[in-house]
């Protein structure tokens, strides 16, 4: 969950991404999801960590963020599954989001979709750590997406789309905006456009 690999060489090294973390949930000097860069594999020491995505405050991902399963390679990026967690009455929430990376230099984030990809709903929300889902596996087939993921620390899930669709999320889903009436006024544009478009 804190240590994920590249799946291509990055400048002729492995490309690592890594979560800096001072404890369990306070995330101290890391503030986000860092990468750094390895030329051995058998003398695995990352020496610098830069931060690809930061976590921010009243956000879903405020407390900490991670990366998930390796980014996926398509035609228009590196689309990165990570989760999310923000504190609240309830206590920690934990959800998946997506961010995409350039096609050539994956360091570098180009799209970041608002709100979250995944969320724990209905019996994925009660379980040993409630109010959690988490990924660490994908797999792309035939243009098809299979995204697993556990919820509560208990169960195992698979939910599957398509990547066409998954690719039409990250390329047009607006970005935050960071403020409660902001948030609604972009969403009211987006209902409004999309049925235009019907």
């Amino acid at each position: 969950r804190n240590v994920v690999i590249h799946p291509e060489f990055v400048k002729g090294q492995y490309l690592f991404y890594t979560r800096p973390q001072d404890g369990f949930i306070e995330t101290g000097k890391g503030g986000g999801i860092a990468y750094g860069y390895v030329s051995d594999i058998h003398h695995l020491v990352i020496e610098q960590e830069y931060i690809l995505h930061e976590k921010k405050y009243h956000t879903i991902y405020e407390v900490k963020n991670g990366e998930g399963p390796s980014p996926i390679k398509t035609s228009v990026g590196w689309i990165h599954i990570a989760h999310g967690v923000r504190n609240t009455a309830s206590g920690l929430r934990y959800v998946l989001y997506a961010f995409m990376t350039d096609l050539k230099d994956p360091t570098k984030v180009i799209k970041k979709p608002s709100g979250y990809l995944l969320a724990p709903r209905y019996e994925e929300f009660v379980g040993d750590v409630s109010n959690v889902v988490f990924s660490n596996g994908v797999i792309v087939e035939d243009d098809f997406v299979y995204l697993y993921y556990g919820s509560s620390d208990t169960r195992l899930h698979v939910a599957k789309t398509s990547l066409p669709k998954l690719i039409d999320y990250m390329l047009h889903t607006p970005e935050e905006v960071y403020r409660s009436s902001d948030s609604v006024k972009q969403r009211i544009e987006l209902i409004k456009k999309n049925q235009e478009e019907e």
